[in-house]
This record gives C-alpha cells, sequence and structure tokens, in this order.
C-alpha cells in the first residue's frame, strides 16, 4: 500500500472506528469463545471434560429412550453462547508503567507507531480480526511461544517477534526490530516439516504497523461484507441459482474460513438463509 495514512490521522481514524462498537474489531468472538480465551490450559481442560460427561449423558439418554432434560438445556445453553456475540467493552488507553512493564518483559521496545496506539487509542480490543491482543496479553501469549518445545522440531520463537492479533491458529505479529507486520500460520507445521517450512510460515504481510492498520480502518467488518455480498444476491435477477450456489461454496468452506466470515460452525445455515430472508429448511425453486 502506498497511501499510508499520517500518523496523527491514523491515530484520530483509529479511536473513531474504535469508539464503534459493531465496527470496533473486523469479526467479533462468541461469548463461549469469548470466555475460552480468558481461561488457562487447565480451565480449558475442565470445560472439555464437563462438556464430554454432559454428552454423554445425553448420548445414554438418547439411547435408552429417555430425554435428558438437563442437558438438552446445557445444549440449547451453548448454542446460544457460541452464536452470540461476546459483548464488546473497549479498554483504556495503556498507561506509560505498563508500557514500560511490557517492554521490560519482552526485552525489546515496542515500535513507535505502535507505542502511540496503545498509549492514544486503547490497550488492545480494537483492529483486525477479533481485536488487537493487550499488553499483558501479547506478554503472555509471546512467553507461551517461547516456551521450549512450543515449536516444532525444537525450534525457537524469534526473540523480537511480538504476537498481537490471535488469527486461529496463528497470529498477526510485529517485528519489533524493523516495525514490519508479519503473519504466522502453523497450520501445516508438524514435528517433520523442514526448516524451510518453517520459515515460509512466516509471511510478511506490511512494511509497517501504520500500513497494517490503514489498511485495517479503511476495511469493512466481516458483517458488512456479508450483508454486501446477500445484498447482491437479493439484487440480481438469478438470486435464488446464486443463493444456491452461495451456500455450496458456504459449506465447501473449512470451519476457520467461515470463521473468518463472521459464520457459527454450529447454525451458519441458519444465518446465512436467514440473511436471505429464508427460512433454512425452505424448499428454495
Amino acid at each position: 500500500m502506498t497511501d499510508v495514512l499520517d500518523l496523527d490521522t491514523l491515530i484520530d481514524r483509529l479511536r473513531a472506528r474504535a469508539a464503534d462498537p459493531e465496527r470496533r474489531t473486523s469479526s467479533r468472538p462468541s461469548r463461549f469463545y469469548a470466555a475460552a480465551r480468558t481461561m488457562d490450559l487447565g480451565g480449558l481442560l475442565q470445560v472439555g471434560r464437563s462438556l464430554a460427561s454432559e454428552l454423554g449423558r445425553v448420548v445414554a439418554a438418547n439411547q435408552a429412550g429417555r430425554v435428558d432434560e438437563a442437558g438438552d438445556a446445557r445444549a440449547r445453553e451453548l448454542e446460544r453462547d457460541m452464536n452470540t456475540p461476546a459483548p464488546m467493552v473497549l479498554p483504556a488507553p495503556a498507561e506509560e508503567a505498563s508500557i514500560v512493564a511490557a517492554e521490560a518483559a519482552l526485552g525489546v521496545a515496542l515500535p513507535p507507531a505502535l507505542r502511540r496506539v496503545y498509549a492514544e487509542v486503547a490497550d488492545g480490543g480494537f483492529g483486525p480480526g477479533e481485536g488487537i491482543l493487550s499488553l499483558a496479553e501479547v506478554v503472555r501469549t509471546w512467553r507461551e511461544l517461547r516456551e521450549p518445545g512450543s515449536m516444532p522440531r525444537g525450534r525457537a520463537w524469534p526473540v523480537g517477534l511480538l504476537p498481537l492479533v490471535a488469527m486461529s491458529p496463528g497470529f498477526d505479529c510485529v517485528d519489533a526490530a524493523t516495525g514490519r507486520v508479519v503473519a504466522w500460520d502453523p497450520e501445516e507445521l508438524t514435528e517433520r516439516s523442514s526448516e524451510e517450512r518453517f520459515r515460509r510460515s512466516f509471511r510478511e504481510q506490511f512494511q509497517g504497523v501504520e500500513a497494517w492498520l490503514t489498511d485495517w480502518v479503511r476495511s469493512k467488518t466481516q458483517a458488512e461484507q456479508q450483508a454486501e455480498l446477500m445484498a447482491h444476491v437479493l439484487s440480481d435477477e438469478s438470486q435464488v441459482r446464486q443463493a444456491r450456489e452461495a451456500r455450496a461454496m458456504i459449506g465447501r468452506m473449512t470451519p476457520e474460513e467461515r470463521a473468518k466470515m463472521g459464520l457459527p460452525e454450529v447454525g451458519w445455515e441458519r444465518v446465512v438463509w436467514g440473511g436471505l430472508g429464508w427460512d433454512e429448511d425452505e424448499d428454495v425453486p
């Protein structure tokens, strides 16, 4: 991108977009996922065991010809949590002491533009994906990535590469030394991955934080993109054919690709069909 906003203008634009709960992030996590992000590994394992136990009771009841009302209620509650966007609360800007403490923990200075974003807009909670991580989350995630064994075949996470946005399964990161924004995609990495494959899992996206956030502040949210797609389908004379094609295309996507469109994995058909004004079980002519 050549037309990068100057930093003062960019800060103003970021503040304005961050102040709008509907446009604060590119996509909004569900209540279930937002709660899971706050848990440590022990908490996640406990939730997983609880869900598995409840599922086992429901299956056993169904096989015995009974209805587990408590289990069914829990399943409906879980579906609601997975399909309901989490409340969006914008953190206050980071204080200077918090920035200094984060830099000390990371052992590197934040790029100047990123430092101003944290200090003058908010301590995370806005931006690409589901939002920039808070400074505390950056430090915690960086430490986890630096843990021995976290990378395949004993490789080490680059010291000065700071995770900024969780992209599931990877991160958008900033190289503290150069300011460049790098996407890390570990999806195809295994314990057998070569050094070259590991190196290629890091891909430069933007030459600086300013270019990265300029691109985002001018972008549409996934909800806006979805609304435009639906409007286009409905406005076309061949809307039924296009609707079928759109549903088939979305059906062929991976769960991760559907998630990037802001669609829940459970009930995405209902969301798409509802956007077209039809019931999900309606027989489209």
